[in-house]
């Protein structure tokens, strides 16, 4: 089970890591969103409108949605790389905004392969904007790639007391405490993940483990109840 959901995913106009610099260009943000939607719907033809709109002068928002479109053709190394040139650009925005496109970078990088290049990434977006919540979620999201257990588990804890939850980063924190040992307090991140969403695959696939493990699940989420 890969636990990076494709970048393409977390850039979408709704997402939490949409950048800064869109609220600062008028009439940018629905260009962004118009470009990245041609993307989702069909691949080639989004990457050859990110690319006209680059050429023509389309500046940081541009090379965005280039970058997705990279990614989303099977590309993450050269759409990490974009990103990261993105982020040292002059239109790119504030330190919030440079910080959030190194933590797509990163993301970018794992799909690739490359967890080293991806935890450098993580750091220097963290180093960048040290007090962004949702940088925590993605290093969870990158330490559990690796294999970094606790390192994982901190991180949704971290980006938790922010405010910052979902039901992945739960069943992220669950997947950790089980490898960690610490069975208990993974169906505890169960639950929690089934709360917020009753239907979520991976965390019912774990619901499933801890019951095989002897751990029973009993709790009320959305309208389901354990047996």
């Amino acid at each position: 089970m890969t636990i990076l959901l494709p970048l393409a995913f977390m850039l979408t106009p709704e997402a939490t890591l949409l950048p800064a610099y869109l609220d600062q260009i008028g009439g940018t943000t629905e260009r962004f969103a118009e470009c990245v939607k041609l993307v989702a719907e069909d691949v080639p033809s989004g990457r050859r409108a990110a690319e006209s709109w680059a050429s023509g002068g389309g500046g940081a928002p541009a090379l965005h949605c280039l970058a997705i479109a990279d990614l989303a053709a099977g590309f993450p190394k050269l759409a990490a790389i974009r990103l990261t040139e993105i982020a040292e650009r002059r239109d790119a925005g504030d330190q919030r905004s440079r910080a959030r496109l190194l933590a797509e970078a990163a993301l970018a990088w794992a799909e690739a392969g490359d967890l080293q290049q991806a935890e450098k990434s993580m750091k220097a977006a963290k180093a960048m904007a040290p007090v962004l919540p949702e940088l925590d979620f993605v290093a969870a999201r990158i330490y559990a790639e690796g294999g970094e257990w606790q390192a994982a588990a901190d991180a949704v804890t971290a980006a938790e007391k922010a405010g910052v939850t979902s039901a992945e980063a739960y069943v992220i924190r669950a997947r950790a405490r089980r490898a960690l040992g610490k069975d208990i307090e993974a169906a505890d991140d169960v639950v929690a993940a089934l709360t917020i969403d009753p239907y979520d695959i991976d965390a019912l696939t774990l619901r499933g483990e801890l019951r095989q493990a002897g751990i029973e699940i009993e709790a009320y989420y959305g309208d389901e109840k354990s047996e």
